[in-house]
């Protein structure tokens, strides 16, 4: 998603500097675009006045910003860091109470919309922060979507969380609907169309093709957010019962592509 997300950037005029992370192609892609290209993260935190980090998981994060070349080591004061990744709230609340001594402001900002989102400008950003640094952000933030302020630093990831758990708990039931449906020898795409136009219509349903195209990168992610969420309801003594047991099932036994 970084690569249209950036794309969204270039296009509405604002200077991006990034660097490869895991393949070059996107880099390449949007250098024909008028992306600078930095070595490492050390290199785009030095030039940036907003860095927007959007990598996988909590460790490609730190890799991001405290790796051997990370970012924050040459990260300006007055500087702001969006987190758009899908991480721990209290992860991020403590990124902010360790850079608030050196002015350095911190907004934690997941996104939701998928790929077809990011290219559309469309997503859903889900911000945590203080008024005035989410004001400041605001002009590259809505190049690439809606803003949703949620209240303080780490109140973005809780909606996420929520929003993901909804997602995750769904992929588990449309597999499991489909799977009995086709086990009695029901045409899975009239199901499809019947659910899109009945209450059991939902985001992921309509998208189901999508979906199961790219079942293999979904799945790690949808296991990671589920963990995620369960840790942040337990902390806070609230029910995971749905989603402890999305857990525990060995959906790895289904590639998304048999139902």
């Amino acid at each position: 998603m970084g690569e249209p997300m950036a794309r969204r950037l270039l296009q509405h005029g604002f200077p991006v500097v990034s660097c490869a992370n895991r393949r070059r192609e996107a880099i390449e892609a949007l250098s024909q675009e008028g992306l600078v290209e930095a070595e490492n993260p050390a290199g785009v935190g030095a030039k940036a006045d907003i860095l927007m980090t959007i990598v996988i998981d909590q460790s490609q994060t730190e890799q991001v910003l405290r790796g051997p070349t990370g970012a924050l080591a040459r990260l300006r004061s007055g500087a702001a860091i969006i987190i758009m990744s899908t991480l721990d709230p209290d992860y991020c609340k403590s990124l902010a109470r360790e850079l608030a001594p050196r002015d350095i402001e911190v907004i934690d900002c997941p996104v939701s919309g998928g790929v077809q989102g990011a290219v559309a400008g469309t997503l859903a950003l889900m911000a945590g922060g203080t008024a005035d640094v989410i004001e400041r952000c605001r002009a590259p933030l809505e190049a690439m979507g809606s803003i949703f302020p949620c209240g303080g630093v780490g109140m973005g990831m809780v909606a996420k969380l929520a929003n993901n758990g909804l997602s995750v708990g769904t992929m588990a039931l449309v597999m499991e609907v489909r799977a009995m449906a086709a086990a009695h020898g029901m045409d899975l795409a009239t199901l499809m169309e019947i659910v899109k136009n009945s209450t059991g219509d939902s985001f992921v349903a309509r998208n189901w093709d999508v979906v199961q195209s790219r079942f293999q990168h979904l799945m790690p992610l949808a296991a990671k957010d589920a963990g995620l969420f369960v840790e942040a309801a337990s902390g806070k003594g609230t029910p995971t019962e749905l989603l402890s047991a999305w857990q525990n099932y060995d959906w790895g036994s289904m590639n998304g592509q048999d139902v």
